[in-house]
């Protein structure tokens, strides 16, 4: 059936039992029937959608991350062989109702199946991929953007006593790739299945599986945390995804949904966090290839707050400390929301739970601990017991826009319920500095545009003059971009700033000293890798350093420097 206008005002179309209409930024999308329905209505109606989406830039993700050393059509060759090894070997794995979906929104978009199963495998493939290079520890990852490895997502969820009416609220923000196209497309998509429970997903245009960021109508909650920095990733199990959409579906307590997932094999390392919004419990479920973990969260707790580390220490063990800056950041957000939660106990309400999500933790440094982040790309407060749910709207923290209010009763806006704007607390020359750290951040990542990248971050600087990492990372493209003594004059304005973590500011005088060897500023480079073995430093940055002073830093170098522009440094 072809799309067609139902109403003028709002606009709305239809295809089949399927309607869509797009409010407030974002897509309102409505599907039902058997799975290849509901992806062939979700496909024909966001056509569009999906091909400036998520979809399409997932589809050749792990060829952006090697276009640094396989540039062009050798970067092609490698994503396919990946594909073709890796990716299919995932793709055998996916259920049928999985691989029906897919097939519907393939149809539906006009799209080969091809395309979009390799779109839908690269999570997966990407963090086996990111297992294997540290199986190879000491050897850097033939990668351009190893951002692509600094993933953290943020979960807070409080009842009884902690929130102003007792009620249970789930709040989540969704740090992923995708900067510019997941806020753009993001859908809010209600389920109404052949088989199985009404549900609503928070996703993208193409993101067609609820089994990331959900609800359903017996008053469950689910969002999904990934573990990256860990060996611990094989084939043959379930991709992702397609479990939490199982639960979504068939549970409606909490011993459901862990029947659910102890049948499942995962291929990576992840965490659902599901919560009963009428039984006021929460069950964390951590997993491994090879170990999970049920920790079920009592009613006595009243909160609950998570990040990407494992509590489980036999899980915990396997992680990796392949970027202490990541970890800082992990173990800070972590601490920042619990804290939050305690401090804020019994006043929270959906309002409160987006200021968690909308926090930017120690202001000495934006992006030290903060919960708001440059991946944030997708945010929600849930209130289960009554179907109700607010998403971020805007670019990226969405954490920072306004929140709609959204009905699963009814598929659509909550009309008469309150909405509000978390960013709306902070100052605004800060969020407007962020905001151009965004924009480098797609400049660098998406378009390779290093004159537009430095031109934003400069914007950063002077709207936020007090922020060192800004500096620091002005610093580092000035250095790529061989311009010597700019960039020293960025790391003096670091490092004169200083940092709340010694090892940053170790850090800082590391990139100093590379900055005067390409000037020819031999005796001034090391003074600096001197200053680095006597502080507090990073394992890579004092081994840098110690290279340092064996050898000088040069501009061909510098010109490979790959940064890291969701925590602002360098992996390795």
């Amino acid at each position: 059936m072809t799309a067609v206008s139902l109403n003028a005002q709002p606009r709305v179309t239809a295809h089949g039992p399927a309607t869509l209409r797009r409010a407030h930024g974002l897509n309102i999308l409505n599907v039902a029937g058997t799975f290849e329905d509901m992806g062939r209505q979700h496909g024909a109606l966001l056509r569009d959608e999906i091909r400036r989406g998520p979809m399409p830039y997932y589809r050749t993700f792990a060829e952006k991350l090697m276009r640094g050393t396989a540039p062009g059509a050798i970067g092609k060759l490698a994503r396919r062989v990946l594909q073709e090894t890796v990716g299919r070997r995932i793709a055998r794995q996916i259920p049928e109702f999985g691989l029906d979906t897919l097939r519907g929104l393939a149809a539906g978009a006009e799209l080969p199946f091809e395309e979009v199963l390799e779109a839908a495998t690269m999570p997966d493939t990407l963090m086996w991929l990111a297992a294997r290079f540290i199986d190879v520890k000491g050897i850097s990852p033939a990668t351009r953007h190893r951002l692509a490895l600094g993933l953290g997502c943020t979960s807070a969820i409080a009842w009884g006593d902690a929130t102003r009416d007792g009620k249970l609220y789930h709040a989540r923000n969704l740090d992923y790739h995708g900067v510019r196209c997941w806020p753009s497309t993001a859908a809010v998509v209600f389920h109404r299945p052949a088989e199985g429970q009404r549900y609503v997903s928070c996703s993208a245009a193409g993101v067609v599986l609820g089994g990331f960021t959900a609800m359903n109508e017996a008053g469950l909650t689910l969002t999904v945390h990934q573990h990256m920095f860990t060996h611990r990733t094989e084939l043959g199990g379930t991709p992702i995804a397609l479990v939490g959409d199982l639960v979504m579906r068939e549970a409606r307590t909490l011993e459901e949904a862990r029947a659910i997932l102890s049948r499942y094999k995962p291929i990576g390392c992840w965490t659902y966090l599901i919560a009963d919004g009428h039984r006021k419990e929460v069950l964390c479920w951590e997993e491994d290839p090879r170990r999970n973990v049920a920790r079920r969260v009592p009613t006595s707790a009243q909160t609950f707050g998570y990040a990407n580390i494992y509590l489980d220490e036999e899980l915990g063990a396997n992680e990796r400390d392949l970027y202490p800056t990541y970890w800082r950041h992990n173990q800070g957000r972590y601490a920042h929301a619990n804290r939050i939660l305690r401090e804020r106990h019994g006043e929270l309400d959906a309002a409160g739970m987006a200021g968690i999500l909308a926090d930017i933790g120690d202001e000495r440094c934006r992006l030290r601990d903060s919960i708001a982040m440059t991946l944030t790309v997708a945010s929600v407060v849930f209130r289960p017991e009554d179907g109700t749910l607010w998403v971020g709207t805007g670019e990226a923290p969405t954490s920072h826009g306004l929140f709609v209010p959204f009905s699963l009763r009814t598929g659509d806006v909550a009309e008469g319920v309150e909405r509000f704007t978390p960013g709306d607390a902070f100052d605004p020359a800060m969020r407007d500095a962020f905001e151009r750290w965004r924009r480098a951040y797609v400049a660098y990542v998406d378009d390779e545009d290093l004159a537009a990248t430095r031109r934003e971050l400069a914007m950063a600087c002077t709207l936020a003059p007090e922020q060192p990492a800004y500096q620091a990372v002005a610093g580092m493209f000035a250095l790529k971009d061989t311009d010597a003594i700019g960039a020293t004059q960025l790391f003096d304005r670091a490092i004169a700033l200083g940092h709340p973590d010694e090892e940053r500011v170790a850090s800082f005088h590391l990139w100093r000293a590379r900055a005067s060897d390409v000037a020819g500023a031999r005796a001034a480079a090391e003074r600096d890798y001197r200053a680095v073995i006597g502080m507090h430093a990073d394992p890579a940055v004092r081994a840098a350093a110690e290279r340092g002073l064996r050898r000088a830093f040069d501009a061909r170098a510098a010109r490979k420097i790959h940064v890291d522009m969701s925590l602002g440094d360098v992996i390795l």
